[in-house]
């Protein structure tokens, strides 16, 4: 059974709660610039969309002739064009990766209901235990972009004495958390942990032992965005949606 920690924390205080609303990943602040992107009567929007809370306002907005191309998350239900990253097989590769090295008590490192990326790499990684028969692993719930959060949440999980021999950190930030933390406790990688991070970054060959990273196409996906949405606000481009999935790339290293 994939387990899931009791956390205390995710019950706040409203001053808590207000300053959360402020953060990434938060519909009510989407919403609060897609307004201000209507006021202004702006041409065309690139949305990287957190959750389907907004969907109907988005609606709305194309049906007004304005183009919304969808990066790196697509909204089901929302008719416009998108260039995604798969994290649905991103999770699903990494997770199968650790299977092959024979780690069998795996933990993927951040997961926030609201977000749409976080419900696919979650999707991902219970597909990957499901195809290998496996049962015995951790999903930790924290808030997204929120550092004291994840460090808390991981060290509430390492106190638990969970036999984690396999992690996979969803973003880049978390993956940064969580190595400091395993430092912290003497927990070796790969011996006794390994470790695959989310996102390349030029200090991830660096570390010791090199991280083990999917690593999005994240320039190929800004560039293709802008040229499509450029192109439907010309009028160049017409017609029904363009829905284009980049593939990740799996970089191996020492980590695992």
């Amino acid at each position: 059974m994939i387990r899931r920690p009791p956390r205390s924390t995710l019950s706040s205080s409203s001053a808590a709660s207000d300053v959360y609303k402020r953060q990434e990943e938060d519909p009510a602040r989407e919403r609060e610039v897609l307004d201000i992107f209507q006021a202004k009567r702006i041409s065309g929007i690139l949305l990287v969309p957190c959750s389907l809370d907004n969907l109907d306002f988005l609606r709305s907005i194309t049906s007004r002739g304005t183009p919304i191309v969808q990066i790196n998350r697509k909204i089901t239900g929302l008719d416009t064009d998108s260039i995604i990253s798969d994290n649905f097989n991103a999770a699903h590769t990494a997770t199968k990766h650790l299977i092959e090295k024979g780690r069998r008590h795996l933990v993927l490192l951040g997961f926030d209901r609201r977000t749409l990326s976080a419900n696919q790499k979650k999707s991902g990684f219970e597909a990957a235990l499901s195809d290998a028969g496996l049962t015995d692993a951790a999903i930790i719930p924290v808030k997204d972009h929120d550092r004291a959060d994840i460090a808390r949440a991981f060290r509430e999980f390492l106190d638990s004495n969970f036999p984690m021999d396999g992690l996979i950190c969803s973003t880049q930030g978390k993956t940064s958390v969580a190595l400091d933390i395993l430092k912290e406790r003497g927990i070796s990688i790969p011996d006794d942990v390994s470790v695959i991070g989310f996102d390349d970054t030029p200090w991830s060959a660096l570390l010791f032992p090199p991280l083990t990273v999917v690593s999005e196409n994240t320039h190929r996906m800004g560039e293709s965005a802008a040229t499509l949405l450029m192109e439907r606000m010309e009028g160049a481009k017409t017609g029904p949606p363009e829905n284009i999935v980049l593939e990740d790339d799996f970089i191996i290293r020492a980590s695992t």
